[in-house]
């Protein structure tokens, strides 16, 4: 029994002494929660990107879903039409819940701008994007033309 003994001793001791002049112990721990820490952030910063780009397709959705019904509404240059038109994108602008703001370039012409906002699921910050669209309203059966 005293030879297993001093034969375990030994090798304790032949270790300890291997291993002594280390100072690395614990540094797969400091890599572990380094690396995860950067995970965390790219998962953070994909999730909140794309709801900005959430935010930014609603806006174009909805600003060129304003034009086009603007264009449909306004169909010459007397201020009936026009305000027709006006009326025809603020409402898909409203019933949208989308701040923007409509401009009649010329006749049948119409720009329409659109702002949306989109919270972050992990930052909590709010992105607020605009988008801009352009309709103009052609008349003709084969070969479109501006009323």
């Amino acid at each position: 029994m005293t030879a297993v003994r001093r034969c375990g001793a030994v090798v304790v001791t032949r270790c300890r002494a291997l291993h002594q002049g280390r100072r690395d112990r614990g540094s797969v721990s400091l890599w572990v929660a380094a690396t995860f820490v950067a995970v965390l952030a790219v998962v953070a910063l994909v999730a909140d990107g794309g709801a900005k780009i959430r935010a930014g397709e609603r806006a174009d959705i909805v600003a060129a879903e304003a034009a086009r019904a603007a264009s449909y509404a306004s169909g010459g240059d007397d201020r009936t039409r026009t305000s027709a038109a006006v009326t025809a994108a603020r409402t898909i602008l409203s019933r949208s819940g989308v701040a923007g703001s409509v401009t009649i370039v010329g006749a049948g012409r119409i720009d329409v701008s659109a702002q949306a906002s989109a919270a972050g699921p992990i930052s909590g910050y709010t992105y607020t994007v605009s988008r801009t669209a352009t309709a103009q309203l052609l008349l003709g059966v084969r070969t479109g033309g501006p009323p």
